[in-house]
């Protein structure tokens, strides 16, 4: 018979964590074959996102980022395949980023910016992206993702 408490003691992430883990959730908005893009106050552009909070669902984080970026209620559609980056911050303990992108729904145009989370907003389409400044971090999920997502919109997810 096997140690039941060995096998936690072995898998207790206080005792030997495997990864260190950032988790965010990302919307990817679009409309009229163009995408939702907001700018954050460092000038960056990209889609609606933010961190994960303490007991919340991926789902529920992107519905809440809408909601405090964009001050609108929104929907998820759907869930794309998770992006993870490891080693995005170099140390004793290396700290990786999983991000849960959505495509997402928004229940009213009437958007009420946030001027504390972003300063601005616009419809972009996919080949006008590379005019509109974004950090390397998202430039890299835009070229490794954004065809997938685009193909999941016009096959009407």
């Amino acid at each position: 018979m096997g140690d039941l408490e060995a096998s936690r003691r072995a898998r207790d992430p206080r005792i030997q964590p495997k990864h260190w883990m950032m988790m965010a959730a990302s919307a990817v908005i679009h409309e009229d074959g163009k995408l939702l893009m907001v700018r954050d106050k460092q000038g960056f552009w990209a889609g609606v996102g933010g961190w994960i909070e303490n007991g919340e669902s991926p789902d529920e984080a992107i519905i809440r980022e809408v909601r405090e970026e964009l001050g609108v209620e929104s929907e998820v559609l759907s869930a794309f395949r998770p992006f993870i980056a490891w080693n995005v911050v170099a140390g004793e303990r290396p700290i990786n980023f999983l991000l849960f992108p959505h495509a997402v729904r928004l229940l009213s145009t009437d958007l009420k910016l946030d001027p504390a989370e972003v300063i601005d907003f616009a419809w972009v389409g996919p080949s006008e992206l590379d005019a509109y400044d974004r950090t390397p971090q998202i430039r890299h999920i835009h070229s490794q993702r954004l065809p997938e997502w685009l193909a999941a919109f016009e096959a009407g997810g």
